[in-house]
């Protein structure tokens, strides 16, 4: 457990900044050009309209590397962009070393394999695994709707429904006359599986 006395007699450490939205790279401008400190903002590639751009993969959250002796808090807050540096009480929080190199490189490697790959699967949609073991097999989308590399899913097995964690990339629509037949499905105790479609 930090204590102020911790914080303000280490040395520099990586923090989290709570930015505006939409303001990340202005706060990291704002953090590294006034105040002379390093910034680190993950952002990952998405395809989108055949183009590919960068986005936070924090949005609303980056990385400053500051040492709390020699930049008062107050400074860092007062960027533009920033909301404040994240802390549990008046506690500025220290985030280990090791925790963002682990993010850098997870970033890393999905920008390097292609970044973030968008999909138009909403809640409820009748897909089938197009690879994988589980190739052929029919399932329902459950989420996220928001890009992301991994998404759930309620797969048909031996004639059960099971929720399951796959690839995006292994899932394509097929017909929505599955959905009737997993309305009448149930999960355990005569609890009805409910499937928001969205509108």
């Amino acid at each position: 457990m930090y204590t102020i006395n911790d914080v303000l007699h280490a040395k520099a450490q990586w923090y989290v900044v709570h930015c505006k939205r939409l303001n990340e790279r202005q706060a990291a401008t704002a953090l590294e050009k006034r105040l002379g400190l390093a910034t680190y903002l993950p952002e990952i590639q998405r395809r989108r309209r055949g183009q590919v751009q960068c986005s936070p993969f924090f949005p609303s959250y980056l990385f400053v590397w500051a040492d709390l002796r020699e930049v008062i808090m107050s400074h860092i807050n007062a960027m533009p962009g920033v909301l404040r540096l994240i802390s549990f009480g008046d506690l500025p929080q220290p985030v280990p070393i090791s925790v963002v190199e682990e993010i850098r490189q997870r970033v890393d490697e999905l920008n390097a394999h292609g970044g973030l790959i968008p999909h138009n699967f909403r809640p409820g949609d009748a897909l089938r695994l197009k690879g994988g073991p589980l190739q052929g097999l029919e399932a329902i989308f459950l989420g996220p709707m928001k890009p992301s590399e991994r998404v759930r899913i309620l797969v048909d097995f031996l004639g059960r429904y099971r929720e399951a964690e796959v690839d995006v990339d292994m899932l394509e629509h097929i017909s929505t006359e599955l959905t009737p037949k997993l309305e009448r499905r149930t999960r355990g105790k005569g609890r009805r599986i409910k499937i928001n479609r969205g509108t």
